[in-house]
């Protein structure tokens, strides 16, 4: 035969070479590659996603308690650009400006409690 034929059965498939020689290759073992690559990019997929989200709920979350001072720039602004991730990454990173740190020194410890 100089072709090749491809016969396939519930427990495996039957492969002829152009020699005449058959192998026999379970079903499960030629699909499983695939499908666990598939299955493994469908959880990455997931999990990027879920990353993505909870970027842009923090990032949204901080611009709604921060106040107006504490964010460089429009907080209107930050807020537009913090709804897709990497935007939310960018106001986590650079549109937070430290809170000016509380001063009690010098002030007796019954005072400043």
């Amino acid at each position: 035969m100089l072709g090749r034929s491809l016969c396939s059965s519930r427990e495996g498939a039957s492969v002829e070479t152009d020699g005449g020689v058959e192998e026999t290759i379970a079903a499960a073992g030629v699909d499983e590659p695939e499908d666990a690559d598939q299955q493994s990019s469908v959880v990455r997929m997931i999990v990027g996603w879920l990353v993505a989200a909870v970027l842009i709920f923090l990032a949204q979350r901080d611009l709604r308690r921060r106040p107006p001072e504490l964010v460089r720039g429009r907080v209107g602004l930050w807020k537009a650009v913090a709804m897709v991730p990497p935007g939310a990454v960018a106001y986590l990173l650079l549109g937070r400006r430290r809170a000016a740190p509380h001063v009690t020194a010098g002030v007796p410890d019954s005072i400043a409690a």
